[in-house]
């Protein structure tokens, strides 16, 4: 018998124009500090939350953050927060945007350099205090609106990518509207949608998997196959597109709340170095990794959630599956995998491959991928 605790948001909100709650949850005599993508403030969605907080009287201030944060933007935005006397902090964007509003609305409550509270980086730990930080993801990938940490990088041959985390920095609340992810580009859906399958997959076979992950984790894998059908066949612009919009944001939910409670295993192991050293995209660098990371487990044991995948793309979601199914879902995997960019397109090369492989990581994964093993998938994706 196995103890363990779960931890998740205290409020979820989910659905088309749950986007419109958003006004009616903030406490309008509080300073809100908005972090946003560069394109939400083109959108009707932010027009008509604007206008919903100058009539009602709110003080507000928005700031926008593009790619992934590294620890001198959270500080700057941190700085922006205090002076702004920001009681509570909205996050709407991708993962990025989503950390970045993570990470300062707990800032707020500390002292120093986020960069002294990263895990393997700084020397400090963090209180565990936090003002209130909701979080709207536009995009369906990290799963950040769930989880508890918010990953800071800074890219270079000395670079590192690390997490700001504590069991208190799970958004207070989180809402999921398929319809903010609408005319997201079809290579952005792909890799989201990719980093999303690689962590339900993850947390799925993981060493510290619970009942409860297990079980989310599973029913997320059905979400994403129903999901995929948007990417594999291109059904953007379609009546289904908002549908499938919301099976892949709430896979990507799912995989938050499992990843946070049972942890990932080599894929993201080697891709948070991978991301240190390169500029490479969270969600292309796990695509890449995903389907080489696997076949090496399905060489090694039986991986039954592959077996469901592959029967439920193969024969439709309420299909049984047999053993040899995992093949179907690796060669999905395979193939979504082609369609994102080679990692020498964002400046790995074969000399970089020992420094990223030193730095990877097998932890809660099922078997221990050797060095070169870790070296062979890399140069595989160049």
């Amino acid at each position: 018998m196995k103890t363990f605790k779960h931890l998740t948001n205290p409020v979820l909100y989910s659905g088309p124009h749950e986007i419109n709650r958003l006004s009616g949850l903030l406490d309008f005599s509080t300073p809100v500090f908005f972090i946003t993508g560069r394109h939400f403030a083109d959108t009707t969605a932010w027009q008509t939350l604007e206008s919903q907080l100058r009539v009602a009287g709110c003080k507000f201030k928005r700031q926008t953050v593009h790619g992934e944060p590294g620890p001198d933007i959270v500080d700057d935005l941190t700085e922006q927060a205090d002076t702004f006397n920001a009681g509570c902090v909205v996050g709407i964007g991708g993962g990025s945007v989503l950390d970045a509003g993570k990470a300062v609305a707990a800032m707020l409550c500390q002292e120093g350099s986020v960069q002294d509270y990263l895990e393997g980086v700084g020397t400090k730990e963090p209180e565990g205090k936090t003002v209130r930080f909701i979080a709207v993801p536009t995009t369906a990938g990290t799963g950040s609106e769930a989880t508890k940490n918010a990953v800071l990088s800074r890219p270079g041959p000395a670079g590192f990518k690390k997490s700001f985390r504590h069991d208190a920095f799970i958004p207070s609340t989180a809402i999921i509207d398929p319809e903010l992810a609408m005319g997201c580009p079809p290579e952005t859906t792909l890799a989201c949608a990719l980093d999303a399958f690689s962590q339900l997959l993850e947390s799925c076979v993981s060493t510290n998997a619970t009942p409860l992950t297990q079980a989310l984790s599973r029913q997320g894998l059905r979400l994403f196959v129903r999901g995929s059908q948007l990417f594999s066949d291109n059904l953007y612009q379609s009546r289904v597109e908002l549908s499938l919009r919301w099976d892949l944001a709430m896979a990507a939910y799912l995989s938050g709340v499992t990843l946070a409670n049972a942890g990932l295993g080599a894929v993201h192991g080697v891709a948070g170095p991978l991301g240190a050293f390169t500029c490479v995209p969270h969600g292309v660098a796990c695509g890449s990794l995903l389907p080489r990371v696997f076949t090496i487990l399905t060489e090694e044991m039986r991986v039954e959630a592959l077996d469901e995948v592959g029967a439920w793309l193969s024969r439709g979601i309420d299909a049984i599956p047999q053993p040899d199914d995992f093949q179907v879902a690796l060669d999905y995997m395979n193939a979504w995998a082609a369609q994102l960019p080679k990692l020498s397109e964002y400046g790995l090369t074969e000399q970089d491959l020992d420094s990223v492989v030193n730095a990877s990581a097998n932890k809660n994964f099922p078997i221990q991928l050797s060095a070169q093993q870790m070296r062979d998938i890399l140069s595989a994706c160049i």
